[in-house]
């Protein structure tokens, strides 16, 4: 395993790939690094011991999501990769791209900031130094990396779908939480027209005597402001409602944040794209278990000298 290219030495050869060919299905792409980088068919079987995955595959899919990171790759839609807007100044380096030049550009930089503002140190991946950690920490490490990637796929796939679905999974989402008694089917989708910027209404008894107003828009980069949010909230007075929710598959603006806070006789919450990923994963809204690794242990009491 060790003859085999690191993840970072397969960053050049997809894009060049990617220059070569223009959009790629994901699967057609990979096996083209694996031929541009002349890896043997054993070397290309060898699997990772616990999940029996591709270790090549995987590596190769690892570059993709540090390129994507860096706004070197985009997936213009499902399962397809293309060459993003700084890919050619990855390209005329002309030599094996490093993570340290994926780290240096202004677009990756970006995305950790944002991450960071949905991380404590506890959760950090960058705290603990390779040397100095024991396996289980590199165990956290590596799970905490695989699931902030998944945060970020969540991210980029909620952003690609329509309003009208992005309004139905927050529905879902909330209902799996428990709102609405976990019943579906108690919560109202508003149908589109003069609704008073309402997307959604929960009610918190059967009776539906108290209501949770919901927004929800779908946006691809436009920060919600707060002009957007005190429209909802003027919805709400209207409505004669306390409770609201505003959930935004982009970001809130410092503005908009502060106006939520700062509300007396209302109560409203806030769940940027990046906070309703970590829903979906937390509470198994369009995610699958993947892999499971299983590691053991001595059982003392077997080996106990006691009858």
């Amino acid at each position: 395993m060790d003859e085999l290219p690191k993840f970072h030495e397969f960053m050049a050869p997809l894009l060049q790939v990617l220059q070569e060919h223009g959009e790629m299905y994901r699967h057609d792409a990979i096996d083209a690094v694996i031929r541009r980088a002349g890896l043997t068919e054993e070397q290309v079987a060898i699997t990772h011991e616990t999940t029996g995955k591709s270790v090549v595959r995987g590596r190769i899919s690892w570059a993709a999501s540090y390129l994507k990171a860096a706004g070197a790759l985009t997936i213009p839609r499902r399962s397809y990769f293309a060459l993003g807007p700084t890919a050619q100044s990855l390209l005329n380096l002309g030599r094996p791209i490093k993570v340290s030049d994926i780290k240096s550009t202004p677009e990756w930089q970006a995305y950790e900031a944002e991450k960071a503002q949905h991380l404590t140190p506890a959760t950090s991946t960058e705290t603990t130094e390779l040397a100095d950690a024991t396996p289980e920490d590199l165990i956290e490490t590596g799970f905490n990396q695989l699931r902030t990637q998944l945060v970020s796929d969540l991210v980029d796939r909620i952003k690609s779908i329509n309003p009208e679905a992005f309004e139905r999974l927050v529905l879902q989402v909330l209902a799996k939480m428990g709102y609405g008694g976990g019943d579906l089917q108690s919560m109202q989708g508003v149908g589109r027209g003069p609704d008073g910027g309402i997307d959604g209404r929960i009610n918190e008894d059967k009776l539906g005597l108290d209501q949770i107003y919901i927004q929800a828009k779908r946006y691809s980069d436009n920060s919600v402001g707060r002009p957007t949010v005190q429209s909802f909230v003027g919805a709400m007075t209207g409505g004669g409602c306390k409770k609201g929710v505003f959930v935004t598959s982009s970001t809130f603006t410092a503005d908009a944040r502060s106006f939520a806070s700062d509300l007396r006789d209302q109560r409203l919450v806030l769940i940027d794209g990046i906070a309703f990923a970590r829903l979906m994963v937390e509470y198994s809204v369009g995610v699958e278990i993947k892999d499971i690794y299983q590691v053991a242990r001595i059982d003392q009491d077997f080996f106990s000298e006691e009858e």
